[in-house]
Order: C-alpha cells, then structure tokens, then sequence
C-alpha cells in the first residue's frame, strides 16, 4: 500500500456512464422541424458562411471541426446570460480560464465584477478569438489581472442567434490571434413580426436567488427596399452568497484575523493578546488560542458573493437598405449596459500600530496585556505608553464595489455581387466599453486607519504629529503633540468592542470609493470577396481575398488614492490598484482557397500576414483537407500557426497591487537559505514592461465523421496545440533571477514602486516587484468525441440524441526555463474528461429535453494550514470527486409560434464536490453551487 492515503469525496467518476445515450447542446444543428419557432424564422438564404472559412456556399461538415449552439440550444437551457450557454462546452473547461460572474469581486485573484469570458482549451480568454458577426469585439476596458477579454457579459441573449465556435488555431483566416480558436456570436436578423418574451427564475434552496428577464424583439420590411429589427432585453438578478448553501457556508480555515483584533506590542509580550469571551469581547465560539497567542477568528464564507447582484438593459438594432439588386447597404448596432456589484471578504490589517493611550482600552485587555508582558519586566500599562502596540485585525465590512459598464458597438457596410458568383463585403466598425467601478463598503484609506489609532487627528478634520507614522512597514515613532495642545479635541478610532461603536467623523475620513475608470475603443475597416477562381474537373475552384486596418486604445485609470508609492505601498486596506494605457494601430491582409482535388477529396489552403505596432509582423498559414472515401465515411486534417502580440492590458501595463507568499522549497535564497523555513508573506507588486515580445503557437488535428445511416453521425477529432513565449509572471523564476543579479535587490522600503525587483531584510525576500515578461510555454492535446442520432417515432414524436465529450491526453506547462514541467491535466482545477448530453422530443405541440453535464474529478491543492485546521494528515493525496448534473426542459406551443416552457438546471439538485484548495471550499470555475435552479418563461409572436 502507498504510504499516501488517497482522500475522495462525493460520488464516483462511473457516474459519467449515465450520459451514455444522451445528447449536448454542444454539437447540435439548429432543428428545422416545422413549427418550431425558432427555425421558422431562419434565414431562407442558400448560401451560407461557415465558421472555420470566408468562403460562402461551402458544406458545413468541411475540413476543420466546428461546434455550433442554436437558439433552440439557448432557450431549452433556460439560461439568461450568454456564459451560461457556453462555460459548460467541453471545449471551454479547464484552468479557470472560462470565467463567470460566479467568480468576480473587488480583489486582484478575483475576475472583473460584472464580466464573463470564454477560453478555449484551457489556454486563456485573450488567446480566444472572439467574434461578433464574424467581426472582431472590442476588449473590456476593465482587464483580468493583466489579461484582456472580450466580455460575453456585454452581449444581449437576446439578440444572439446562435454561437459557432472553432475550436482550433484559426489565425490564418480570422486573425494571428486566434491561438485556442474562435468564438463568433451570430446576431438575429431579417425579423419580421413582434415577438415578447418573459422569464421568471429561482433556485428551490429557500433563498432568494430570483432573476428577471424581459425581451421584445419587432422587424418590419419599410417599402420594398428597406427592412429594420429592433431587440430589447433586461435583465435582473439578486444576489447569491456562499454562506446560502451549507457546502460552502462555514470556511474551512477561518481567518484567525478577526473583527477582535489581537494584540502585541512585539517587545514585552511573547504571546498575542484579544478581548476574551469572558470580557465581553469574542464570542466564545470564534476565540482560540495558537501559536501566536488568542485570537478571535471569522468565517469569511459569510461574506463573499458567487453571483453579483446584477442589472442589464441591452439591445440590437439593424437596418438593410438594398441599394440595387445587387449591393445592400446594412446597419448594426449593439448596446449594453451592466451595472452590478461584487462583494469579498473584509479587509484585513497586520501590524497596526495602535497608542496605548488611545482612551477606548478596555481594561481588562489592559490588564491581560500587562500579565503577558510581566515576564519581561512590565508592571503597568503606562509601562508600554510611548512604544506602539500592534493590532492584527479586519475591518467590520466586507470589501464591495459597483461598477457601471456601457458597451456598444456600430457596424455599416455594403455588401452585394461583384460579377458571376462573386461577392463582396465590406464595413467600417467603431466600438468600445466604458466602465467606472466605484467602492461601496470596507475600502479604508491606510493613512487615516493609522492616524486615527494613533492620535493624528483632531474632531475638526486638521493634524497634528502625535507618532511619526511608517506607512511602508508598517510602524510609528512617538513624538507628543496632540490636538489638545492647540485647543483642539483628538478624535480616535475605537478598534475595540468588535469596532462597532466609532465617533461622529471616523467613518468618513477612512471610507474612499475609489473610483477607478476604464475605456476601451476600437475602430476597423475591412473587406473580402470571395467566389468561384476557375473550374476544375472535380467541381470550382473557390477563393476569399481580404484586409483589415485596426486601431485599439486601452487607458484604466485607478483613483489617486488607490496609487501605491514607496512610503505607502498599500493606499488602501487589502485592497489592489491597477492600471494601463495602451494604443496599436494594426493591419492584415489574408487569402483562402478552397480546392477540390479529386471527388470526395477538398483541401483548404488559408494564409494571413498581419502587421503589429510595435511587435512586428509575421505570416501564418493554415492547411487543411477532408477526403470521404465512401458515402458513409470522412477523414479531416489541418494544421495552423499562430502569433499573439501582447494585449493592451500587457503592452501598457502600469502597476498591479498583488500578494504572494514565498515559496522557501522552491527559492531558498529567499529565505535566508532555508529551504524549510516559512517564507514572508508580501504585499508585491505587478509591473509592466515594455520589452515583451509576442507569443507564437500551432496547432494541428485531425479527425473522422462516420455516418452508417443519413440519422446518424459519430465524429472524432484529435487536437494538438503548443503555445510558446507566454507573456506573464513566475514569481519563483523571477525570484531566482534578481538573487542572480538581474534585477535589484535593496533593503527594506527601498525599492521605488513601479521598479522591478526585490526588498530583503536578514536574509529573507520582504517585498517584490514582480515584472511581466515572456516565459515558457504550455502545450495541450486531447480528442473530442460526438454523436448524433435522429428517431422518428410516429406516434410518440420525433427524437435526436447526442453526446459530445472531450478526453484531455496531456496538458503541460513551464512557466519559464528554470521552472519545472507541469502536468496539468487531472490537476487542480484542470478536469481531463468532460461530457456532455441531450435527448431531445418534440411531438406536435410538445417539445421537451433531457441533458446530462459531466466532469471528471482532479487532484485537489490544499495548503497544510486548512489541512490542520480540519484534523486531515498531512502527507495525504486528496481528490475532488467527478461531478455529474441534470437538466431538463418542457414547453408547450399555445398558439402559432408561441409557447409556454418550464426549464430546471441541475433537476436533482447535486450538491457540488468539495475542493480544499479552494478558499470558496468549491471550484467555481467548473462546477455549480447554486444547485436546482427553475425558470419560467412565456413566449408570443405576433
């Protein structure tokens, strides 16, 4: 037997068995059954554009795998948002890369408030293409960490007609970008009628979880030329908190940093002192006792939202003018507007230095700290009067903002038949995101929590130097003058009694809400033709010709009072700044053709030159072929390279207030040469740099349709892709690399902000500048499964099953050359199997599905305090257990194209696994903790 004990929890991974024979949303085609809604309204055009090809009129089942999400998709998974629909594609799972707002909050680990992203394959938002139409999206003015997204938040459900996702490299068609693939919202057009909508939905757990959603949708033809559709949808939601399911109600370690701060003054006490139960102080049930000394610990479970409380009101507006037979001139515009709020876990406060003359002492906490200092000579309280007392504590409220987003988007072109069968496109787009985040609750200004604790501030708003203040360590030298002195009244903060009681003035001059502005623009002008080059013996030769110009500009402005310098590296209490400005002018141009080689043999050949400011240019090619041997069999290939110029949020990053916790194993040098010692925990620094260079990726796969009988189809595809010269930061290698002389190393409160490098004291790393740069690579690749198959069973209605699954072979990364190899598939937060399924009914009026999400189990992270605090060995392996939920939808046709429909995400209510390495104690990347959720809706077309 391993001398390591294996831990799992929940249920087993055989469960994944159960969605067998059933379907996913996934790789579904749109149902085109009569009287189906929403494919009576479709596009009656014969020509159509594939994902995956500029080239129109093509097959769907070309040379390159393409998945797609249909309206049906959308409405029978009674999602409200387009995340919903899309985090659980097994082509969107891995890492945490894909993120929702279940993952949001006012904290540098936390993603944006109010956004949402998709990444493919694990690699990363801003290495997914994201189209809108086929055109690029503007970026969130707002970034996450460092790493620019295309926010999918900003886009109505409403007006989304379907999604096509190309889960490949596809630079050489799309953009040099597109490392991971491309995912292009399709937007509804060519409505004609009113159609009304509303949804009314709510968890069963008994809390209030409940979401709004109304939407219009109207389009009429104006004369014989002119047609126009308007699309309007609102949306609501409440909040939802982890202390609202009992999963993750109670943290598995509670911060021993409580609202009863604990105190020491470093020099006559060993051990840390508190307000006792006894005292009146911490209640019983949070006061402990460890190897510092007391404590009073909280439950930071309780505070911290999952889902942000939010409101949107969005819309599209479009408008087609036909010129002539022949060109038509069309409008597009796209607006949202968001406004939401994310809330964290209080503040916390190390090192506080408080007077002992402050006049809210308690004396019974006077007297414990005297008893604990009498071992070194104190006898009275006075004796630590002149000489800080320490406080490690929180703030009484949890950290919150609120941020206001406004997207839009215009896009107007002309497109029409350029001669034969040749056609042409060509649009001017002008697009941005403005946001403007604003703190609501627990953003305390550092300077005035220190100078009120020590006496600094008088009733009336002046100052006076009672203690010189060290707002870099932190820490206070006495020096006497007082408010008194000059006819004044000093005015203290009480951070006894659980902080609760203040004086009139206090809460004023410690809350900001800093305010922090974001904008992002884009402008482009594009165009393509696209037809038949000449006709060979195995069928016509078809081609796509086009270019583009792009000009981005990125600036996110961070309130003054949230800028770190170096006298006051933390302006705000526990709470991080960043910035960035940023602008590039780039240009492409791109060729595709498509060949049929032989009967049953086609082969695609794309390739793509793009032009960077400042990051240079470079080609990439794509290849690709399908060959069908018989009727019932095809076999697919492609291969493709990408090159990724830094973002706007990487290329004009400023500073990025962080934390990190040194790693002594991995960098002894920055423990003094003890690699078993506990390293110091920083408050660093992300700063930019202005020398990176641009990642560089292929990709390659290959892949096989079968389809025995014309109602079924099995697919396979094998997926490779390597991404190298990743731009971020390893704080280990970077470590490594100033102790080797490459960056600065000085004392303490030495190094300016913004400077990379390091801060010692005795031996061991104080404080970093961590510096973004290019480093290692990662490289994936796995097989996607498929399977559709279609019944018509008479009587009892027509029936499509189908299954989609994504097995990851390999998934590995170094962070940088002296970094190790890591294998991340089966890792923490890295599922290796992902499945997905839908048995799908219509009959007559009726319309109803079953669909099945499975994801399989991974090693879980916990560090060795949570595995303390819950009595687990230390020297175990532990596993989060697979996770398997249920979905299913009714709705029934009350009139012609209207119908009633009840849908309930995960309808046997599956409690999410436990994860120890999560401080939510569940991964809210890839699983879901609010449990069974139904919804409502009526819809009416007129």
């Amino acid at each position: 037997m391993s001398s390591h004990t294996k831990f799992r929890f929940g249920a087993t991974s055989a469960a994944a068995l159960l969605l067998a024979g059933i379907s996913t949303p996934a790789l579904a085609q749109a149902d085109n059954t009569p009287g189906n809604p929403e494919a009576d309204n479709a596009s009656t055009d014969d020509t159509i554009v594939v994902t995956g090809s500029r080239i129109e009129g093509l097959p769907t089942d070309g040379p390159v795998q393409t998945v797609t999400v249909s309206r049906q998709d959308i409405v029978e998974s009674g999602a409200a948002t387009v995340i919903e629909v899309l985090q659980d594609l097994p082509v969107a799972v891995g890492g945490g890369a894909t993120f929702s707002t279940a993952t949001a909050g006012p904290l540098s680990s936390d993603t944006p408030v109010g956004a949402s992203a998709v990444s493919l394959r694990g690699l990363g938002a801003s290495s997914t293409l994201t189209l809108i139409n086929g055109r690029r999206a503007q970026i969130s003015a707002f970034a996450r960490g460092q790493e620019s997204f295309i926010d999918a938040s900003s886009i109505p459900l409403a007006a989304v007609e379907r999604v096509e996702v190309l889960p490949s490299g596809a630079s050489a068609i799309y953009g040099a970008d597109a490392v991971a693939g491309v995912v292009n919202y399709v937007l509804r057009e060519d409505f004609e009628g009113l159609e009304l909508s509303a949804s009314y939905g709510n968890s069963t757990a008994g809390t209030d979880e409940g979401r709004y959603n109304l939407t219009a949708v109207a389009g009429a033809r104006i004369g014989e030329r002119n047609s126009v559709m308007l699309v309007v949808d609102y949306f609501k939601r409440n909040p939802f908190f982890l202390r609202d399911r009992a999963i993750s109600r109670d943290s598995f370690r509670p911060s021993q940093q409580g609202f009863y701060p604990s105190f020491n003054d470093l020099f006559f006490q060993f051990f840390d002192q508190t307000e006792e139960p006894q005292d009146g102080g911490c209640a019983a049930d949070d006061f402990g006792s460890g190897n510092l000394g007391e404590f009073c610990e909280v439950n930071t479970n309780a505070f911290v939202s999952v889902q942000d409380r939010m409101e949107t009101i969005g819309g599209l507006f479009t408008h087609q003018f036909e010129i002539s037979d022949t060109i038509t001139w069309y409008n597009d515009v796209l607006y949202s507007r968001v406004e939401s709020r994310g809330v964290s876990s209080p503040a916390n406060f190390s090192r506080a230095p408080i007077d002992p003359e402050n006049p809210f002492w308690p004396a019974a906490l006077q007297e414990d700290i005297v008893q604990e200092g009498s071992f070194e000579g104190a006898t009275d309280f006075s004796d630590f009067f002149g000489f800080p007392i320490y406080a490690w504590g929180k703030i009484p409220e949890p950290r919150a903002v609120e941020i206001e987003s406004d997207s839009y988007r215009w896009t107007t072109g002309l497109r029409g038949e350029a001669g034969g069968d040749w056609n042409y496109d060509i649009a001017f787009l002008y697009g941005g995101n403005d946001r403007v985040q604003r703190g609501v609750s627990g953003l305390a200004i550092a300077r005035n929590f220190y100078d009120l604790n020590l006496g600094n501030v008088c009733t009336d708003g002046s100052r006076v130097e009672r203690w010189d203040v060290d707002l870099g360590r932190p820490d206070a030298d006495f020096v006497g003058d007082t408010c008194e002195d000059i006819g004044k009244t000093t005015l203290w903060y009480n951070p006894f009694g659980g902080q609760t009681t203040q004086e009139a003035g206090v809460a004023e001059l410690l809350a900001t809400q800093a305010e922090r502005t974001g904008r992002s623009k884009l402008y482009s002008v594009d165009g393509n033709v696209n037809g038949t080059l000449l006709e060979l013996p195995s069928g016509p030769l078809k081609a796509a010709f086009g270019g583009e110009f792009r000009r981005e500009t990125l600036r996110d402005t961070p309130s003054g009072v949230a800028v770190a310098t170096i006298d006051n590296p933390e302006p705000i209490l526990g709470f991080s700044s960043t910035s960035a400005a940023a602008s590039r002018n780039s240009w492409a141009v791109y060729g595709e053709v498509y060949v049929p080689v032989a009967d049953g043999f086609d082969l695609q050949l794309a390739g793509r030159y793009d032009d960077f400011q400042g990051f240079g240019s470079d080609f990439n090619p794509k290849v690709a072929a399908r060959w069908q041997p018989a009727d019932w069999i095809a076999l697919r290939a492609n291969y493709s390279t990408s090159f990724r110029a830094p973002s706007l949020a990487q290329s004009g990053a400023g500073v990025l207030l962080s934390s990190y916790r040194v790693d002594c194993e991995a960098t002894p040098g920055a423990c003094d040469g003890d690699a078993s010692a506990d390293g110091e925990a920083l408050l660093s620094e992300d700063v930019g740099n202005p020398a990176l260079g641009a990642e560089n990726a292929r990709s390659f796969g290959g892949g096989v349709v079968v389809t025995p009988t014309p109602d079924i189809e099995l697919r396979a595809d094998y997926w490779n892709i390597r991404h190298e010269d990743l731009v971020g930061i390893d704080e280990d290698d970077f470590i490594r690399r100033a102790l080797a002389g490459e960056f600065a190393v000085v004392g303490a409160g030495e190094l300016p902000t913004g400077t990379p490098g390091l801060e010692v004291a005795n031996g061991f790393v104080t404080d970093a500048h961590f510096q973004i740069t290019n480093l290692g690579f990662q490289k994936t690749d796995g097989i996607d499964f498929g399977y559709t198959h279609r019944l018509g069973g008479g009587s009892v209605g027509d029936f499509t099953l189908t299954f989609d699954a994504t097995k990851i072979l390999n998934f590995e990364r170094q962070a940088s050359d002296a970094s190790p190899l890591e294998q991340l598939a089966g890792d923490y937060l890295y599922p290796d199997f992902i499945a997905s399924g839908k048995v799908r009914w219509r009959n007559a009026r009726w319309r109803a599905s079953v669909s099945g999400h499975y994801k399989s189990g991974y090693s879980d992270d916990p560090s060795n305090r949570t595995l303390e605090a819950l009595g687990l060995p230390l020297d175990a392996d532990y596993e989060v257990d697979d996770y398997l939920t249920f979905d299913m939808s009714v709705s029934y046709d009350f009139a012609e194209d209207s119908f009633i429909q009840l849908s309930a995400r995960n309808v046997l209510d599956a409690d999410p696994p436990r994860v120890l390495g999560s401080s939510s104690n569940v991964d809210l990347f890839n699983h879901d903790l609010i449990g069974r959720y139904v919804t409502v809706r009526v819809t009416s077309r007129f």
